[in-house]
């Protein structure tokens, strides 16, 4: 009597004793219609027998945050469940057909089905019911170490303080060429400076290296001057080289946008699922088609899709981001990663997209009824808890865990090619030294001869 609207004609009343005037808002009992759902499996079959577990996580979790809520949904209608799958979600042919999740619910064979990616072509076949859980795609990835995208060598001291040590540096061999004047004019033996600046430069650059030199000053001026040029130097090699110990296994924060991406020398790589394939070479902008054809899939090569262990386990390497769904990838991560390992885990949005909706049919009689359901199941927190069960967030570890880490020829790329490089210039200052002389010994025979002019030869040995 009170769910039902009482007309008296006789009189010309009419009294509505329903509690509400909308029909999808009163019909709370379907009372055991049929209703599908159609889920998609792209892991495994074995998902089939664990839609509503908590086991195999890292396997369909999309297909199980769905199926979790749609049946909760069910049974607040007393629906008897009818379930479909399907490995793919739809996409497109050639021809402008839809295949999979999408040409079922067109052709009215499923009511509703997993969560997927909102496109435009979509829109135009089904509808998007309701957000149920919140996933993701999205670059994953360690954060490459800072020797890999800088050089490290210049890094300990601010660019002041480079300028400071050579102001420091150039003071001293003034200073030095000054005493080592003064002192030539007083005595000269083998071992002192003869006031060059050659010599100057010697002691200069072995104090700079930290290495000795043969020639020193004699006299308490210039012998002051050196104490200070070695204790300040040596003060600034300790700082710097601890600051060089911490910088080669320190990682970098430099890699934060799709551009730092492809510029870095990171590989790229991807999970080998249909949407993969599909979505990363239909996104036509300058930038993320430079990523497709150049790091994911480069022309002559075999393109980088990999199952979720071995993308996962090449993350753990480092220096390669692998395109993945972020929960079971974190998961897989969750198990297999050592924990200081998961301290420099980073991601990068490749897509742009928001969360993937719960699928329906288009204009479906029953799609108000499932709105209001699927807004009840999220405002009571049964979503949120079930969310809970099923995802796990971004793996943090607990703290910096001390662990012994190697260093590679990669690391020592800049100290390398400086020593190669000295390598190189050493026969050439060799036969300038030779030269040089050679030139000197040339000139001395010259004046010589101006002043003997009756020598013929005169040995300068």
């Amino acid at each position: 009597m009170l769910n039902t609207r009482i007309v008296d004609t006789k009189h010309g009343i009419t009294e509505d004793y329903r509690g509400s005037t909308s029909l999808s808002f009163r019909r709370k009992d379907l009372r055991g219609h049929v209703l599908t759902m159609g889920n998609v499996i792209t892991d495994s079959n074995e998902t089939r027998e664990h839609l509503d577990d908590r086991l195999l996580l890292h396997q369909d979790l999309i297909a199980k945050i769905s199926y979790v809520i749609v049946k909760i949904c069910f049974q607040a209608l007393n629906v008897t469940e009818r379930l479909i799958y399907t490995s793919s979600w739809g996409y497109k042919d050639k021809n402008g057909n839809f295949n999979g999740l999408v040409e079922s619910l067109r052709i009215k064979d499923a009511d509703l089905g997993t969560m997927a990616l909102l496109t435009a072509d979509r829109l135009e076949v089904i509808d998007y019911i309701a957000m149920v859980g919140s996933t993701g795609v999205k670059f994953v990835f360690r954060k490459p170490p800072l020797s890999n995208v800088s050089n490290i060598f210049t890094l300990p001291f601010t660019m002041d303080v480079w300028l400071a040590i050579l102001v420091c540096v150039l003071g001293c061999a003034l200073f030095l060429y000054i005493t080592s004047k003064w002192e030539a004019t007083m005595s000269l033996n083998q071992f002192q400076l003869d006031g060059s600046w050659a010599d100057v430069l010697i002691l200069i650059i072995g104090a700079v290296l930290q290495q000795g030199c043969t020639l020193e000053p004699r006299y308490a001026s210039g012998r002051a001057v050196t104490l200070l040029l070695f204790i300040a130097l040596t003060i600034l090699y300790a700082a710097y080289s601890a600051n060089i110990v911490v910088l080669l296994r320190a990682p970098s924060s430099s890699v934060r946008t799709l551009s730092d991406l492809l510029n870095s020398p990171i590989e790229l790589g991807a999970s080998d699922v249909v949407y993969n394939r599909y979505f990363l070479k239909q996104l036509n902008d300058s930038l993320r088609k430079a990523i497709y054809d150049t790091k994911i899939a480069p022309k002559g090569k075999k393109p980088n899709f990999y199952n979720m262990e071995d993308g996962v386990e090449k993350i753990r390497k480092g220096l390669f981001a692998f395109h993945v769904e972020v929960n079971p990838g974190y998961r897989l991560i969750q198990e297999t990663f050592q924990e200081n390992e998961k301290c420099d885990l980073m991601e990068i949005n490749y897509f742009n997209l928001i969360d993937p909706w719960l699928t329906g049919q288009k204009k479906s009689p029953f799609k108000d009824l499932f709105k209001i359901n699927f807004i009840r199941i999220r405002e009571t927190g049964i979503q949120s808890n079930n969310h809970q069960r099923l995802v796990i967030p971004r793996p943090r570890c607990s703290g910096q865990v001390a662990t012994f880490s190697s260093i590679g020829i990669g690391d020592m790329y800049p100290a390398m090619l400086a020593t190669l490089y000295g390598m190189l210039m050493a026969p050439a200052v060799l036969l300038v030294e030779i030269a040089y002389c050679k030139l000197m010994k040339a000139r001395k025979q010259r004046k010589l001869k101006t002043i003997y002019p009756e020598n013929n030869y005169i040995d300068l040995e």
